[in-house]
């Protein structure tokens, strides 16, 4: 029920019997439950005919908040998001030293940072995420991380980080967290199947299968870019852009800088958007075949605006047909998600786990 009303901004309670297979008893149970509980609250709505008006129901967004980090190889994000999924502050910022000390350091202030800007009750917060750039090894929540790193391999996140934000810890992959947000704030309202495309330094992305996030083996299913790899077509992530916009004569201290300035007109740009599409065409064909998506996803840390460029410029190769029908295959779309996908997806994770399910 609290996720139904979570993806869909409230609920009628004359409709969650039907909505969720329950009897009108129990609906009317579970209701008075959580309202006591204060996590939802009745909205009257105007009467439609004869008869009483709908009950109306609505999240109490002040009933707990989660808090998420992103680690990148350059940067780092947080967000703070209330019982509603709304973002009550969020702040990405480069860091040119990601040792763990630094990066410790780092996340206090910015926990600190954002909960004033937020003027939240920290009591409230019932946990923290933390999506990271790299691949599980072994043992959940150990990764191997990208070159910038390195200091992190074999690093227990939920033992360093804990008493630094002094919340409980969950952990995942970051293009991970940016599938959850992706899949219940954004695209995954009204999409049950997608695959989500994470750009930053590297690639990579997440699947989400009939509503709920696919983590595979090891919690590395989606790590899209070892397709890229193979196919040897490419490889356009962020770090390429900023070197093919450099390479055009333009000057950003940083990509976080690079991604905060750039726009259509930048030099360099329709290079990289070139050597994006049958990298992205490719990919999206092969999702189609083997997982059968709805849509592709294009997302990650780059601008919104950005990501409609991929979308609109990948092209799928065409399937052979078949008694005169094509094979059905994945439209290719810009993320909805506004701000830093990985910290809101991850702020989700903590409220996800304990209110809405596990995704």
């Amino acid at each position: 029920m609290l996720d139904l009303m979570l993806k869909r901004d409230g609920a009628v309670q004359a409709e969650l019997p039907a909505q969720l297979g329950l009897s009108q008893p129990s609906a009317a149970r579970l209701v008075s439950a959580f309202t006591q509980d204060g996590m939802i609250r009745i909205v009257r709505r105007p009467a439609v005919g004869r008869g009483n008006p709908s009950v109306g129901l609505k999240l109490e967004p002040d009933f707990a908040y989660g808090l998420g980090a992103g680690i990148f190889g350059d940067a780092l994000s947080m967000a703070i998001v209330d019982f509603t999924g709304r973002v009550r502050a969020e702040e990405r910022v480069p860091t040119a030293d990601m040792h763990r000390d630094a990066v410790l350091e780092e996340l206090a202030k910015l926990k600190h940072k954002l909960v004033d800007r937020a003027g939240i009750d920290p009591a409230r917060l019932v946990g923290a995420g933390i999506g990271f750039s790299g691949f599980f090894v072994d043992a959940p929540l150990r990764f191997n991380p990208p070159a910038a790193l390195s200091d992190w391999v074999d690093a227990d996140l939920p033992e360093l980080l804990a008493p630094v934000l002094g919340l409980p810890i969950l952990c995942d992959n970051d293009a991970t967290c940016g599938a959850i947000a992706e899949s219940l704030l954004g695209v995954g309202r009204n999409c049950t199947n997608f695959a989500y495309c994470h750009l930053t330094n590297g690639f990579g992305g997440g699947i989400v299968a009939d509503g709920r996030v696919v983590r595979g083996a090891l919690g590395n299913a989606g790590d899209f870019g070892g397709i890229w790899w193979l196919l040897d077509q490419g490889y356009p992530n962020l770090d390429l852009l900023w070197r093919r916009v450099t390479e055009a004569g333009a000057t950003f201290a940083s990509l976080e800088e690079m991604l905060h300035l750039l726009d259509p007109a930048t030099p360099g740009i329709e290079d990289w958007l070139k050597a994006c599409e049958r990298p992205f065409g490719s990919l999206a064909f092969i999702l189609g075949h083997v997982l059968a998506p709805e849509k592709v996803v294009i997302g990650g840390r780059l601008p919104g605006w950005l990501a409609h460029l991929i979308a609109e410029k990948a092209t799928l190769p065409h399937s052979p047909t078949r008694h005169a029908q094509p094979f059905h295959l994945p439209e290719v779309v810009a993320r909805q998600v506004e701000g830093d996908a990985v910290a809101i997806g991850a702020a989700v994770m903590p409220l996800q786990s304990l209110f809405f399910g596990q995704g």
